[in-house]
């Protein structure tokens, strides 16, 4: 979620895409439609918040994403609860699993979207109760989701099993395509071989003949 402010109006929203940047500054890169208050605020402003949050947060960003904040104030009408931020004016979301301050670098058209880069300014990291939460990620279509720590426990299946194969049976068919390259290859030589020696007989017989009628 991305929240800005300007001259007494602020919104929240959600932003699909998000990606880091740089490190030395440390610097975020969001994608906002140019048609929504949020950009008007941003670029007015020239700051904004990122928030990380948690899958219990789920219903509250699925009706932020479906209304604008042109026609409702949103951190009211969803119950919304905020924080002062430390250095810039966009407010802060209460409950986050974590928080990022950041200033306006530059901003590039990209579509009917803009690519806004923000340098990092002020950093929120969750408390260890907040921590154990599971983060929520956009899978699309208006769907969301908690990346639950189980997943990563969970067995990523090897190549072979994803072919529908195990690696045994792979090996003892990759043994049998060798064979039969082999079995090709000496086939071509015994032609080959058939081919020449023919010809040589051919040979000897013409001359025997060609002897014969001097003769």
């Amino acid at each position: 979620m991305v929240t800005s402010s300007h001259e007494g109006k602020s919104n929240v929203n959600v932003v699909d895409w998000v990606m880091p940047v740089s490190i030395k500054p440390p610097m975020v890169a969001i994608s906002i439609n140019k048609n929504g208050l949020t950009y008007d605020l941003i670029s007015e402003s020239k700051e904004f918040a990122l928030a990380i949050l948690p899958e219990s947060m789920r219903d509250t960003v699925a009706s932020c994403a479906k209304s604008s904040g042109k026609f409702i104030d949103k951190f009211e009408e969803f119950s919304i609860a905020t924080m002062k931020a430390q250095i810039i004016k966009a407010p802060l979301i209460h409950g986050a699993l974590g928080q990022m301050e950041c200033r306006v670098m530059q901003m590039f058209d990209a579509g009917e979207h803009s690519v806004i880069v923000g340098e990092v300014v002020e950093i929120h990291f969750p408390d260890d109760e907040k921590s154990t939460q599971a983060p929520l990620f956009n899978r699309g279509r208006g769907g969301y989701f908690g990346f639950q720590k189980e997943w990563l426990e969970m067995k990523v299946p090897r190549e072979e099993e994803r072919n529908g194969k195990p690696e045994e049976e792979k090996k003892a068919d990759r043994k049998e395509d060798k064979s039969e390259e082999k079995k090709a290859e000496k086939k071509d030589e015994n032609k080959t071989d058939e081919k020449a020696e023919k010809k040589d007989e051919k040979k000897t017989d013409e001359k025997a003949e060609k002897k014969e009628q001097e003769k």
